[in-house]
């Protein structure tokens, strides 16, 4: 907390107050999903700084000293929203007016809400694994650049409208896909509860070891409960995730005897080599994972 306020401190300090870099809009994203779409909308427009990386878990990142300066020098920083960013209103509150801090989860019309502690509700932020959202998203975008930069919206909205063409042939994909798998086999048993707005979108029941983040903690009655409807239902596979620990989702498959159906991308893209580096990259990895093992006797 301390290395926080003293970077954010150095960082305003050191604050140059001249124009935008080469004429381009400063862009600072903390979800690697929003870096896309701020490249993709944006084009030569923008310089985008992806503050999280591929890959990084973004319930358990913390800003270096470097990451505080660059949000700090931002025009705009686009970050997840929904409560996943914990130092999102440590920034807000010492870093002032100056750039602008768009929360995108917030923003969309419709937030999911689950169960947290004490049964209170807790809002779903992990917005990204619907492509509806991520349309939702690419649009928003849009007007922010547009507005941090009216004379290039036009370049904007047609960036735009190329990559949302672009996500509505994989939402298409996903539909068809999923429409494989029988309504009766989409159970989908995962580390943590982050597939909440892609089993609203496709009629999946998500069963997940951990709560939203990946830092809960898992609860003995919870797994017992998970092993008790493995053995019911005849649930196909189960999932791992490439940002949390698999030894529960391993502990799941020796006592039931279930198929381990592979790892998914629930946080955002995958890093190089991966195969889920793109929005579509990393639904197309997750969805053919999931209707490939779900759908074998």
């Amino acid at each position: 907390m301390r290395a926080f306020r003293t970077a954010l401190a150095l960082g305003l300090s050191c604050l140059a107050l001249s124009a935008r870099a080469g004429g381009r809009v400063r862009v600072a994203t903390l979800n690697t999903v929003l870096t896309e779409i701020a490249r993709e909308v944006g084009g030569d427009r923008v310089a985008v700084v992806g503050i999280v990386a591929p890959g990084v878990d973004p319930h358990t990142f913390s800003p270096s000293p470097s990451d505080i300066r660059a949000l700090v020098d931002a025009d705009l920083v686009l970050a997840s929203g929904l409560n996943l960013e914990g130092y999102l209103d440590r920034l807000v509150a010492s870093a002032g007016p100056r750039g602008r801090i768009v929360a995108v989860g917030d923003a969309l019309p419709v937030a999911l809400e689950v169960p947290g502690k004490g049964g209170r509700p807790e809002k779903d932020p992990h917005w990204w694994n619907s492509v509806g959202n991520v349309i939702l998203a690419a649009d928003l975008v849009t007007r922010e650049l547009s507005r941090l930069s009216p004379e290039h919206a036009v370049e904007f909205a047609a960036n735009a409208e190329a990559y949302i063409a672009r996500l509505r042939e994989l939402a298409a994909w996903v539909s068809a896909e999923v429409g494989r798998l029988p309504p009766g086999r989409r159970h989908l048993v995962t580390s943590h509860d982050a597939f909440g707005y892609f089993a609203r979108d496709y009629g999946f029941t998500v069963h997940a070891i951990n709560g939203l983040s990946t830092e809960s903690e898992a609860d003995a009655r919870n797994v017992a409960t998970l092993i008790d409807l493995i053995r019911r239902e005849r649930i196909g596979a189960v999932f791992a995730e490439n940002s949390v620990d698999p030894r529960l989702v391993e502990d799941l498959v020796r006592e039931t005897g279930v198929r381990l159906g592979g790892t998914l991308y629930a946080d955002g893209l995958g890093p190089p080599g991966s195969g889920a580096e793109g929005v579509d990259a990393m639904f197309r990895h997750n969805v053919t994972a999931i209707v490939g093992a779900l759908a074998r006797p």
